[in-house]
């Protein structure tokens, strides 16, 4: 199964709201991973954050898409630098998690595992806030049926 989006008329991927409830749903998996790291195993919790290396992956390119869209789309300037900082935000701590699973990897469990939790917090925020903005936009404009179908991001557990 491919994980392309259709491209619209102008060539850009689009992304469906199906797709974005999807991953929504799944970075609660970051939180999950947060709370129970500091308990892991060295090779449980280096196989947590491999996991978590590739939804992030997976936000992070649902994100360039977005950001694309939004720029073909001309949105004001400062929602465009709100965009851009979430994103290179998200792709900077993506690459320190990265960075820390490799050190997870050659055996440097204790200050690995001490930096990773709460870095996978600051992630688990961001995208968090990332989808919480894009059902806001979808409800507001979106052409999308499926809007109904959204999970609530913003309720405490």
């Amino acid at each position: 199964m491919s994980l392309e989006a259709p491209r619209s008329a102008t060539g850009v991927r689009r992304t469906s709201v199906t797709e974005h409830c999807a991953l929504a749903k799944e970075v609660l998996l970051l939180e999950t991973v947060a709370n129970t790291i500091a308990r892991s195993s060295p090779q449980h919790a280096l196989d947590d954050v491999d996991g978590a290396l590739i939804l992030l992956e997976r936000v992070a390119s649902h994100a360039r898409v977005e950001h694309e869209l939004r720029f073909r789309l001309a949105y004001r300037d400062h929602q465009r630098v709100a965009i851009e900082f979430d994103r290179v935000e998200a792709d900077r701590l993506t690459r320190r998690l990265g960075a820390l699973s490799a050190s997870l990897a050659r055996g440097d469990a204790e200050t690995a595992l001490e930096e990773i939790r709460p870095l996978l917090y600051e992630l688990h925020a961001l995208t968090r806030l990332h989808f919480a903005g894009e059902l806001v936009d979808a409800a507001h404009g979106g052409s999308s049926t499926e809007v109904d179908e959204q999970p609530r991001l913003l309720a405490t557990r």
